[in-house]
């Protein structure tokens, strides 16, 4: 068994390995080969049975608790994953605690001075020792500028980046070694699902990348008067440290603290409809909404803080969400079943025809409900878990809009549960109709192609070369697919094999009848006469026929 790197991590795995061996997987470490870098203690401590009181779900989502902040990050992510993952583990996952113990005031005031180049006293006139809050990458303190400003400092954790490269690795070697001995982790891409994680939560660790999705979100919001999204000062900020404008005011999660009266109907509005603006028009959304990530700041206001986390969506994937979400809208589901195939990877083998209809009789749960009585999350889910059970797996752009309009719906029910998320998109679905007839549309449709064509036409050379190339060194082998061939090929061995018989028959007769004829006309001093030609030749010709005959009916093509 090779692993990436073991000796140098080797106390990591071993750490790892006492975990999900404590919490009732040390059958999954024996499987792969890894329980012998348990002590014989911790094996003999290995019981399944003294986990038989507590779920699967609750047993991973404390062994992650445990591990720290790389797989706090990986259950966060398989969080999202409602259409791949069973609901009973999701429920738990989703409880994961990301509060961690905060790092000392020394360290963080160390990093500071280290990334910025200058004393403490000197970038702030006041900063907090205690942080307001800390998480498993890094920790926020309140400061203030010397012009005054207020401002919130986040510092990522000591070290962070390279216990998330350490972990990193060693999620590979699990994913590598999980899917060569289970079809579970080949079925549901385990080692794909580990590289998506590692881009993203190296994406989360670098403030630089989360100072560019805040600078960009706040432009795109700035149209919307009741959205907010905190100022970014650059030059209190490195890839370690981000500073930026303190917002004033309650978390969502804190609703029932406030201490003013809230226009309700109408933040819910201007929430739904900030982030509908920015997946239908930006293709650029805060992918993790919940109520720790918004703020109220008034009446009717709102902010969108941590921006960690961003989804993408380019215009084409803009135009096919919109199709899935009008073929859900019109309950169609043989057009649901063109949108998904639009979104996805779509196994070779698949029934076509059986899919659209399980989304049918999915449908029904829909029939007799008005569509705006109904969660868009939950309907966009419920035909993503049916996919997957196709071995269809929705690019990762739809999973993560599907969990943030889940997250979002949830938000903007609590302020209004009659608003229909449905409705609200109404507008931009027409919108974005509208464009689709505009002549520019078609011609910039068309120089797309033209474009990918041309790109076409420039390969064909290469590859006709290639292919030659190939040929000449004969390394081309040349399948065929004819239908029903083997059928054919049955009859063709039948009827060749009974004119076998036939001729060997004929010439079993002819010998014989040979012999009859030169025995009786034969010399009684010829050599042949004398001697037993006419038993030695039967039995020859009887045992050839016998071995033909047996030979023909084993085949079982007589």
């Amino acid at each position: 068994m090779k692993i990436t790197k073991g000796f140098r991590h080797a106390n990591h795995y071993r750490k790892i390995a006492t975990v999900l061996a404590r919490h009732g997987f040390g059958y999954i470490l024996k499987e792969v080969g890894l329980f012998h870098v348990l002590s014989l203690p911790k094996r003999i401590a290995t019981d399944p049975t003294e986990f038989d009181n507590r779920s699967v779900g609750t047993r991973i989502r404390n062994a992650m608790e445990e591990l720290g902040p790389t797989f706090i990050k990986l259950g966060q992510m398989i969080s999202t994953r409602k259409d791949v993952f069973p609901p009973s583990i999701v429920r738990e996952i989703e409880k994961l605690q990301d509060d961690v113990a905060p790092f000392s005031f020394e360290k963080a005031k160390a990093m500071i001075e280290e990334d910025l180049e200058s004393p403490l006293e000197k970038l702030f006139s006041r900063f907090d020792e205690e942080p307001l809050a800390a998480a498993s990458i890094g920790q926020v303190h309140y400061a203030e500028l010397h012009d005054g400003t207020k401002a919130a400092v986040k510092i990522a954790r000591p070290n962070i980046k390279e216990i998330i490269e350490k972990d990193i690795e060693v999620l590979r070697d699990l994913a590598r070694l999980l899917t060569q001995r289970f079809h579970w982790a080949q079925y549901y891409k385990l080692e794909g699902m580990v590289e998506e994680f590692a881009e993203a939560i190296r994406a989360e660790a670098d403030y630089d990348t989360e100072w560019r999705n805040t600078d960009k979100l706040q432009k795109n919001m700035e149209k919307f008067r009741n959205i907010h999204v905190p100022d970014v000062y650059e030059t209190y900020s490195s890839r370690r440290i981000l500073t930026m404008e303190m917002v004033e005011g309650e978390k969502f999660s804190s609703l029932h603290k406030l201490d003013f009266n809230l226009n309700r109907k109408k933040l819910a509005r201007s929430l739904a409809d900030a982030f509908l603006h920015q997946v239908l028009i930006d293709g650029f959304f805060h992918s993790d909404p919940h109520p720790g990530n918004i703020f109220i700041t008034g009446p009717e206001e709102a902010a969108f803080i941590d921006c960690g986390q961003i989804g993408r969506l380019n215009q084409e994937m803009q135009r096919q969400f919109v199709d899935y979400v009008i073929a859900l809208t019109r309950r169609d589901p043989e057009a649901i079943a063109k949108a998904i195939y639009n979104m996805a990877e779509i196994p070779k083998d698949m029934d076509e025809d059986r899919f659209a209809d399980d989304v049918e009789h999915l449908l029904f749960k829909y029939y007799n409900r008005p569509f705006k009585e109904i969660r868009l999350g939950e309907a966009i889910n419920d035909i993503f878990s049916t996919a997957h059970r196709y071995q269809i797996f929705i690019y990762k752009e739809y999973t993560l809009l599907a969990k943030a309009i889940i997250t979002m719906e949830s938000v903007c029910a609590q302020l209004d549960p009659e608003l229909s998320i449905v409705e609200v998109a109404e507008p931009y679905g027409k919108e974005l109709a509208k464009q689709r007839l505009k002549p520019q549309f078609w011609m910039s449709e068309i120089q797309e192609e033209l474009k990918a064509q041309q790109q076409v036409m420039r390969d064909i050379p290469t590859e006709f070369r290639d292919a030659l190339k190939r040929l000449n060194e004969s390394h081309v082998g040349v399948e065929m697919k004819i239908p029903k061939i083997d059928i054919f090929l049955n009859k063709l061995d039948r009827i060749s094999n009974r004119i076998s018989f036939s001729i060997t028959l004929l010439a079993f007769s002819i010998i014989m009848v040979g012999l009859i004829i030169g025995s009786s006309f034969g010399a009684p001093s010829s050599f042949l006469v004398n001697l037993p030609v006419i038993e030695i030749s039967f039995v020859v010709a009887f045992f050839m026929f016998l071995w033909l005959f047996f030979a023909i009916f084993k085949s079982g093509r007589f």
